[in-house]
């Protein structure tokens, strides 16, 4: 039921006059807006003599009154809320239908809902007050504590849950009421609408980390979000939103609140200890309570001797707002409110002002995607690699194979590659270890497509089927399946599916192969110069193409776009997604092995696959793909031997998810993560007594690395000290220290930034 409100698109007052008009027992005065899903009027009751009281009717659209899933959402929030009569609570006071039109009736509020405050004060450059901040966001939490204590009418707690705290939810009038709204994806503690875990409820930059990640929730959540308003009221800076749906969920999942607080010195520690515990990341750690999130704020404002009152809020609301409240003075049933015939409305009720837009209320996240690689068009994909010989020098491109009716014995070889319509998780043919085939078995059937029927038998030995030839294809793509299952075609023999004459000629279409003129550099792969590898490749970002890495049968292909690293395709077993999920407990073996099921005989993606057995939420898969992208970067600093080539120009396939974290952090935490401290020290031990310097032509900057403090502390003695002994000499003697030196020096050799130097 968010959705309706937060849709709703609030018309020009000049556009929403019409005559007032029955509704039932209400009559309708004037529309204050419309979304996809509902209208919303402002009304008046009138009863016995002159009695009439002014409310507002949300009223279900037409269309949606016959849908019974509509009805009850919307029928759980008159149920949830009714209960509710609190002066921060905007009450309910009927569910009913009018000719099978259903709707609600509900206070209303004369003023704007924090948003439109927020984004209205962001555009005349004004700042709302610390303790006019405070004031309001403990309004809401004596909402939050009412409506998590209250009780039914027989006594039971409803322990109601309100799932979407968020600015446009918090209606504030013009004689500074605060007011909490839509309870509509609300959870009561004994109501049926209970939702189901990993389905995310509420607005995208509000939401807590447990709800982001699936998990069950508690009154704790609302907190988390309460806690981004507060900074987002001081700063009039968006807290956690991103330029792309998964940077905002990343960066609600890390919930990194001194990251954002440290831009802000001007914010008042006391304050910000406060925003601090509401955001803490694990909610053990955060509030336990409304009661106590409120104790603290007026802790605060009663150490300071801040006195601030309902009357701070409403003279703050005249100086944002003075036109609209001017308007309020009219009274009702005067032509001019209702007809407008002098042009001035009387009523600005939840949402009469504008929403917050991008250039009103800026984003706090400035590490997200370039708006520049956003809105590029979908390129269109391009064929994958083997490496060349090494004595051959370049290779020419390796032809696609022919049709399926072309003579057996001339058809090409498969490459190693990946698909161009592959799953989001990025897969590459499978490093499977299946129990090899009889030799009878492994011979090549002609089959042909339009008859042809494949059973599919796994690893553990279970069989699915049959499967038409087009689900077999689509389940390559995926990589839900690879050329090493065992099948059988036409209930013949079990073979290997790469050896199936049918299924080869099809395999060029999902693996082609690239010009071998396009690739820029190649080189055996060496673990202690991969940095140097990457680094070359990420510098200044603006090489894009295709760097592949190969050892053995494992192979992975990383795509660049302007040096930043988008998409990383990868052969081993471990790395796969389903095996990835499994692997860190994050997915049920028996949940993959039905998602496995369903695609064999539907064909489609393993992911919307995982989403629709329930094994995982939509947004849960995505925040997981990132960190499977980012193991797999990572992996590749633990490669000792094989080759390396990058192919320029390659771009990224069509139909796969890309990601875009910062290369040179990944670099920075691959060096300090995945190589051994033994190993680093064994490489520096040759440089021990050299002297450094800072490159002049570095390509590379220290800033770029995004270093830790400790780290940083070592950079910052390099030039008063240049070999790697003297820093030690700087430095506090024991722990680990030498080998933070050594890793720094190591990091900044690599990537440039230091050069060493023989003699004096």
């Amino acid at each position: 039921m968010a959705d309706v409100q937060d849709s709703a698109v609030v018309q020009n007052p000049e556009q929403a006059r019409m005559r007032p008009r029955q509704f039932g027992k209400y009559t309708l005065l004037e529309k204050i807006g419309t979304g996809g899903m509902a209208e919303i009027f402002k009304a008046v009751s009138r009863g016995a003599g002159d009695f009439q009281k002014v409310l507002v009717i949300k009223r279900i659209l037409v269309r949606y009154s016959r849908d019974p899933a509509f009805v009850k959402m919307f029928k759980d929030e008159a149920l949830i809320t009714a209960p509710l009569q609190h002066a921060n609570i905007v009450s309910i006071y009927e569910f009913d239908q009018v000719d099978g039109q259903y709707y609600l009736a509900m206070d209303l509020v004369n003023g704007v809902d924090l948003q439109a405050v927020m984004a209205r004060a962001n555009k005349i450059g004004a700042t709302i007050p610390p303790g006019v901040a405070l004031f309001i966001i403990g309004e809401v939490c004596k909402a939050l504590w009412y409506a998590y204590n209250a009780r039914d009418a027989y006594g039971k707690p409803l322990k109601i849950i309100h799932r979407d705290v968020s600015p446009s939810n918090i209606l504030i009038s013009f004689d500074g009421e605060v007011k909490v709204t839509d309870f509509g994806v609300a959870k009561a503690a004994n109501s049926k609408n209970e939702g189901q875990t990993g389905v995310l409820k509420g607005k995208l930059g509000y939401m807590s980390p447990e709800t982001v990640l699936g998990r069950e929730i508690d009154n704790r959540s609302d907190l988390f979000s309460l806690g981004i308003i507060l900074f987002e009221i001081l700063t009039l800076k968006r807290m956690f939103l991103g330029k792309t749906d998964l940077q905002t969920l990343i960066n609600i999942r890390d919930a990194d609140a001194d990251k954002r607080l440290s831009k802000h010195p001007e914010i008042d520690d006391g304050v910000a200890s406060i925003i601090r515990k509401s955001l803490a990341r694990e909610p053990d750690d955060r509030y336990p309570g409304a009661q106590e999130f409120l104790d603290d704020i007026q802790d605060y404002l009663f150490g300071r001797r801040l006195r601030v009152s309902q009357l701070d809020v409403a003279n703050l609301m005249k100086e944002l707002f003075a036109e609209k409240v001017e308007r309020e003075l009219l009274p009702l049933g005067s032509e001019e409110s209702t007809t407008g015939v002098s042009g001035r409305v009387s009523t600005t009720a939840i949402r009469n002002a504008p929403s917050i837009s991008e250039d009103e209320y800026a984003d706090e996240d400035d590490d997200s995607r370039d708006d520049e690689d956003r809105d590029q068009p979908e390129p269109e994909p391009e064929p994958v690699v083997e490496p060349p010989s090494r004595a051959g020098g370049r290779r020419k491109a390796v032809a696609v194979p022919p049709p399926e009716d072309a003579p057996e014995h001339e058809q090409s070889q498969p490459t190693i590659g990946m698909s161009a319509g592959s799953d989001e998780s990025g897969d590459l043919p499978i490093d499977d270890k299946s129990p090899e085939p009889s030799r009878e078995s492994t011979r090549n059937t002609k089959v042909k497509p339009e008859v042809a029927t494949f059973r599919i038998r796994d690893a553990a030995g279970n069989i699915f089927g049959p499967v038409s030839f087009e689900n077999v294809l689509s389940l390559l793509r995926s990589r839900a399946l690879t050329e090493d299952e065992l099948v059988s075609v036409d209930n013949g023999d079990w073979q290997r599916l790469g050896d199936v004459s049918i299924v080869q000629s099809h395999l060029g279409q999902i693996r082609p192969v690239i010009d071998r003129n396009s690739m820029l550099f190649d080189a055996q792969i060496d673990r202690r110069f991969n940095v140097r590898m990457l680094t070359r490749v990420c510098r200044r970002q603006v090489l894009s193409g295709l760097l592949v890495f190969k050892k053995g049968v494992h192979q992975k292909e990383i795509y660049f776009v302007k040096g930043r690293p988008k998409v990383v395709f990868s052969n081993l077993k471990s790395e796969l997604l389903g095996e990835y999920l499994v692997r860190r407990q994050l997915v049920a073996r028996e949940k993959l092995a039905d998602a496995l099921k369903d695609m064999a005989s539907g064909g489609g993606r393993l992911g919307d696959s995982l989403i629709n057995h329930g094994a995982v939420g939509s947004h849960e898969l995505a925040l997981f793909l990132a960190d499977q992208f980012k193991d797999r970067f990572l992996d590749i600093f633990t490669w000792e031997e094989g080759w390396c080539g990058f192919f320029e120009g390659v771009k990224v396939p069509q139909g796969v998810v890309q990601h875009d974290m910062d290369p040179m952090e990944l670099i920075s935490q691959g060096v300090r993560t995945m190589i051994p401290p033994q190993m680093i020290n064994a490489w520096m031990s040759e440089y021990a007594q050299q002297r450094m310097v800072f490159a002049s032509d570095a390509k590379v900057t220290v800033e770029e690395l995004k270093l830790i403090p400790r780290e940083l502390r070592v950079v910052n003695l390099i030039g008063a000290r240049d070999t790697i002994r003297a820093l030690l000499d700087g430095l506090p003697q024991g722990g680990d220290w030498p080998f933070v030196v050594n890793r720094v020096v190591y990091l900044l050799l690599e990537t440039g930034i230091v050069r060493f130097r023989t003699g004096r």
